[in-house]
């Protein structure tokens, strides 16, 4: 096998990976809070009604704490042991639902967590190993691509078993003759529900973990950095990142980096509980299935767009991008605004939204614009990551890892008491405020390049002039 072709298989193996690991964690961070209360319910005793949300934030807490070590540890380990690691951390924790637990279920939060911060590391890592200067960008938009299927097939497999358990249950009512009274309530999640959805999560996590542990692990030939050659020793990575943490530039892209974290919590957690928790909604029992199918489908849409302009539009994924991801944002912030109950996101409600009420349509286009929206966000922040430390890519992309993680973090920390239009006016604000000093960022980006250009081109022919 020519050294193309074996890129583009690791290329591949390691987004299927990606694919296996996210999808349960995806699929159940759009049910998770509704799952939890519906457990709740039936007993008390079991968890806390709001540990969707708590959980959640263990998650972010440990995420944004592992990425202040996450360089440090790949200056000692490898790639392919780190993403192994982290696909065992996310199958641990859709296991737990098999025999819910309050005390497995927030270790196995924390190790989640961790395990986020490992593989993006390890992702980064193995593309550099197993890619060149001429092949880094093919192969990181397929293995992205790829990867993004994750809420496409998550939206496959909600909508399957909710349908072999919901005719199961509609069998059971009628022979026990409930009335509709059942329907007038938010919607509920059975343990034969809960059983199949979680088995299939961890099912598809472990498919993860194989996948991880057969991918080759020899580098490319003039691979951009090799994963056997270790620059820095621990503690000279840790602080390195410690000082990249309070650098003036990182924290002027502070408002970039929180909103990446507060816009996918909130899109990922927030608003598909809201839908579960209006009681109009008992009976869309798909909603979550075709809210995650617009979610994958902008995804992969606005990433392909962005990889096809970007090759013939200079700097299109910088300040163009962050542009549309801003406006998209507001026009699915709006959307919710019009359509949700304010109080939805904190208890099941039967208060009318402002305008209109949800449907099929309405939450497959308001998931397209939040995968738009959040696919915008986080490639400008990858592509200005790239850019602005050169050396220092590891440190750049951490830091903004911990600053996301922190938004999400405080967010899930305070969703139990926050109404719905904290967020959906709050986002669009913070989407303008990110934008402005992003676009100043940008700029002075753009003038580095061009001056170390224009040195490379004068040193260049100075050693010309200099030969002749």
């Amino acid at each position: 096998m020519n050294q193309r072709r074996f890129g583009l298989l690791c290329a591949v193996m390691l987004g299927f990976g990606q694919l296996c690991m996210f999808t349960g964690f995806d699929a159940e961070s759009f049910i998770l809070e509704s799952v939890i209360h519906s457990i709740h319910e039936r007993e008390p005793e079991r968890i806390s009604s709001y540990a969707g949300y708590y959980g959640q934030a263990v998650i972010y807490a440990f995420y944004m704490i592992s990425c202040l070590f996450s360089p440090s540890i790949a200056a000692v380990s490898t790639p392919k042991i780190n993403l192994i690691l982290a696909a065992t951390f996310f199958s641990a924790f859709p296991l737990g639902f098999l025999f819910t637990n309050s005390y497995y279920y927030y270790a196995s939060s924390a190790l989640v967590g961790i395990g986020f911060a490992l593989f993006y590391q390890g992702q980064g890592g193995y593309l550099t190993s197993h890619s060149t200067r001429n092949t880094i960008e093919s192969n990181v938009s397929i293995s992205w691509s790829v990867g993004s299927c994750c809420m496409i097939l998550g939206s496959a497999i909600m909508a399957t078993i909710t349908h072999l358990s919901s005719a199961t249950t509609e069998h059971i009512m009628g022979s026990l003759n409930v009335t509709s009274e059942a329907h007038k309530m938010e919607r509920q999640f059975g343990e034969l529900e809960i059983n199949l959805l979680f088995s299939a999560f961890t099912g598809i996590s472990v498919l993860g973990i194989i996948t991880f542990f057969v991918m080759p692990s020899k580098d490319v030939e003039n691979c951009i950095e090799s994963s056997s050659e270790k620059k820095e020793t621990f503690l000279e990575a840790l602080k390195l990142t410690c000082s990249t943490l309070v650098s003036p530039t990182m924290l002027q892209l502070f408002p970039l980096f929180v909103l990446s974290g507060f816009n996918t919590s909130f899109w990922l957690s927030v608003f598909p509980t809201a839908m579960s928790f209006t009681m109009q909604n008992s009976k869309l029992i798909y909603l979550a299935a075709v809210y995650s199918l617009g979610v994958g489908s902008g995804e992969v849409i606005i990433g392909l767009a962005i990889s096809f302009l970007s090759k013939r539009i200079k700097d299109f994924g910088q300040k163009p991008t962050m542009t549309i991801g801003a406006i998209f944002i507001t026009m699915y912030c709006a959307m919710i605004h019009m359509s949700t109950p304010y109080d939805a996101p904190i208890r099941p409600t039967s208060k009318e939204p402002l305008f209109f009420g949800h449907s099929y349509l309405l939450a497959l286009i308001i998931g397209l614009f939040c995968g738009i929206g959040d696919c915008c966000v986080n490639s400008v922040r990858s592509v200005i990551c790239a850019l602005l430390m050169p050396k220092r890519r590891p440190q750049a992309f951490s830091v903004s890892k911990i600053y996301h993680a922190f938004g999400s973090t405080i967010l899930f920390f305070m969703s139990p008491i926050t109404p719905l239009y904290v967020y959906t006016i709050g986002l669009p604000i913070l989407a303008i405020i990110a934008t402005i000093l992003f676009f100043s960022i940008s700029k002075r980006t753009q003038i580095m390049e061009r001056k170390m250009t224009e040195a490379s081109k004068n040193a260049a022919e100075i050693g010309k002039k200099l030969n002749f």
